[in-house]
């Protein structure tokens, strides 16, 4: 059986984002992380040009806060998927 990683909280964590439009990708990533610091940086492109990626790296408090952001992105309209 394997084991959880441990992950000592706070910390950085980063999530990669892949949708069709990276200015809506940017807005949904404002909308959850209001007020919150963040980092959201181009990563790829596909070959055909139809996705585009962003990495967003955030200070994380706890575990119920990383998996909340992801949730939260992966249920937005703008993003076809979290990694």
């Amino acid at each position: 059986m394997e084991e959880k990683p441990k992950i000592q909280y706070p910390c950085q964590w980063g999530y990669r984002i892949i949708g069709n439009d990276g200015e809506a990708i940017k807005c949904a990533v404002e909308d959850i992380l209001r007020g919150e610091k963040y980092d959201l940086a181009f990563s790829n492109i596909s070959s055909k040009g139809k996705y585009i990626s962003l990495e967003l790296t955030v200070l994380v408090e706890t575990e119920e806060v990383r998996n909340r952001i992801y949730v939260a992105l992966g249920t937005h309209p703008a993003v076809t998927r979290v990694i």
